[in-house]
């Protein structure tokens, strides 16, 4: 095994830079390659949403610690002299409490991981086992848990990136039962939930990843599935499924009982083509990651639509198909963008 001391390569001189200006305060947007940028590209609600100064809409019932805004700050590019190049298969994005930055690159089968402070990628250390293709990560504590297709398991590592174990077998989950995961989320608990598109559901794993219960069948209606592609837990313990074949995200309460659904196929007004990975901030917002129109969505913590952000941003900042959100600490959030093969940064703007 290779620890984070082994794999590390220094960042370009303009990265290092930038990431100690973004500790002393708010910078410019820029690539990896392009350095600090004039200005910023900022998108704030429109008329409709909650007002931009108190974080209330007009009926005054929205919580003031609503999200009024994105701020595009920096990418990270598939460059060829940056030391994860070539990024190939950009899918799951994920923040530790520390700031430390983590991408799955699917087709290659490497994860890597930005140290906050050194601001230096290093390379996850890669199971024996083949095939291995890293679709997702979750920090669990101290702990980064990295969804396996390839081999059907949830990996183990230490936040420095050397391999521990082999967490959950994902064929031994429900035997007879082959598993097809496309997400899963972990919970203050331990208690973990895995999407499984063979069979179009959601699987409820207890502390000890005991299944505990099936959520979920093919079809439209209220608890149905088609294509569930994205997970987040609730601070309440609920949780929340992104329905990409329905185009809406489905809310279930913490014992996984279905409660409601957030757009939908025949919704006139439904914001979402095709929902996919989701992440919540700590005053209860989401984050939609769409690719099927290129756009962040952010939704208060009632599940009302705040903003949707893409195009509007600067030829730099404009997402082209998100595919996952992950909510940092200093209000960061990262984009997983495979079209562009870049992990682009924001900072979420609060009242």
């Amino acid at each position: 095994m290779r620890t984070r001391a082994a794999g590390r390569r220094l960042l370009p001189l303009s990265m290092a830079v930038l990431g100690w200006a973004l500790l002393l305060g708010p910078v410019g947007g820029c690539s990896s390659a392009a350095g600090p940028r004039p200005a910023r590209s900022e998108i704030r609600p429109t008329a409709g949403s909650p007002d931009s100064t108190s974080g209330r809409s007009s009926d005054g019932t929205a919580p003031a610690a609503t999200v009024v805004g994105l701020d595009f700050l920096y990418s990270f590019e598939n460059e060829d002299s940056a030391p994860y190049f070539p990024i190939s298969g950009l899918a799951g994005v994920a923040y530790a409490p520390d700031g430390t930055l983590i991408f799955c690159d699917q087709k290659r089968g490497k994860v890597f991981g930005l140290d906050p402070m050194r601001q230096q990628w290093f390379e996850f250390d890669t199971p024996t086992s083949r095939p291995y293709a890293p679709l997702d990560a979750v920090v669990d504590g101290f702990k980064v848990l990295v969804l396996d297709t390839g081999g059907n398991r949830v990996w183990r590592f230490d936040l420095n990136g050397a391999l521990l174990d082999v967490l959950a077998d994902l064929d031994n989950i429900d035997p007879g039962y082959p598993i097809q995961p496309s997400a899963f989320a972990v919970d203050q608990d331990g208690r973990m939930i895995i999407t499984d598109l063979g069979r179009q559901q959601v699987l409820l794993l207890d502390s000890f990843l005991n299944l505990t219960m099936r959520v979920g069948d093919p079809g439209s209606l209220g608890d149905q599935f088609h294509d569930p592609m994205g997970l987040a837990f609730r601070s309440d313990g609920g949780f929340l499924v992104s329905d990409q074949g329905n185009r809406r995200l489905c809310l279930y309460g913490r014992l996984g009982f279905f409660e409601d659904t957030v757009g939908g196929v025949f919704e006139v007004d439904n914001p979402f083509v095709a929902p996919a990975g989701l992440d919540t901030d700590r005053r209860g917002n989401v984050f939609v990651a769409d690719p099927g129109n290129g756009r962040i969505h952010v939704l208060d913590p009632r599940l009302r639509p705040l903003l949707a952000a893409g195009a509007e941003f600067s030829l730099q900042g404009a997402p082209l198909t998100p595919v996952d959100v992950a909510v940092g600490p200093g209000d960061l959030l990262a984009v997983s963008d495979p079209a562009r093969a870049a992990v682009l940064v924001y900072r979420i703007l609060y009242p």
